[in-house]
């Protein structure tokens, strides 16, 4: 759970950054914390909720021996979709790749993008890797950065979020 400070502040950032993209700015760059590649710039680090999205039929077709004796399951399958992996990890937005832990998602490997600032949440969608979904006080802001850098406006094209609900209100729903 993240307390009222932080869901406070990362809002406020948010929101001042959406201005200042639309107004033609650009997100600024910190002190790097990793080691980056030319030309590429770190804009922050903080902790995110991260979860990956599987999609697996499981098949329990099979016998186990159990107890003393055998049990049998018969034959059926069962699709097991859904977010797992609820973690808190370390994340570091650049302006070519995300970091997720040991991970690194390059910006040129992203399918989709969809925000979710009202959860304080986004989905990720790169090529040749499980969908992940994070959360948490400054997911919004992270999401304007990488769309600024991708798209050069502070959400993919066609996406508009209401975002100016009030931040009393915001941060009573992150509660």
């Amino acid at each position: 759970m993240y307390n009222a400070e932080q869901t406070d502040a990362g809002w406020r950032s948010m929101s001042m950054l959406v201005r200042l993209v639309q107004r033609g700015g650009h997100p600024a760059a910190v002190a790097p914390t990793t080691e980056l590649g030319a030309g590429e710039k770190q804009y922050g680090s903080f902790l995110v909720d991260a979860s990956a999205y599987f999609s697996t039929e499981v098949d329990y077709s099979s016998s186990i021996f159990a107890s003393g004796g055998l049990f049998f399951t018969g034959h059926s399958t069962e699709k097991q979709d859904g977010w797992r992996g609820d973690r808190r990890q370390a994340a570091v937005i650049t302006s070519q790749r995300l970091l997720l832990g040991d991970t690194a998602y390059d910006f040129r490997s992203l399918i989709l993008l969809q925000p979710n600032p009202l959860d304080w949440s986004v989905n990720l969608y790169f090529q040749g890797a499980q969908p992940i979904m994070l959360r948490g006080p400054w997911v919004p802001w992270m999401t304007v950065v990488m769309c600024a850098e991708l798209y050069g406006s502070p959400w993919p094209p066609g996406h508009i979020p209401d975002v100016d609900v009030p931040i009393k209100v915001m941060c009573e729903n992150a509660q």
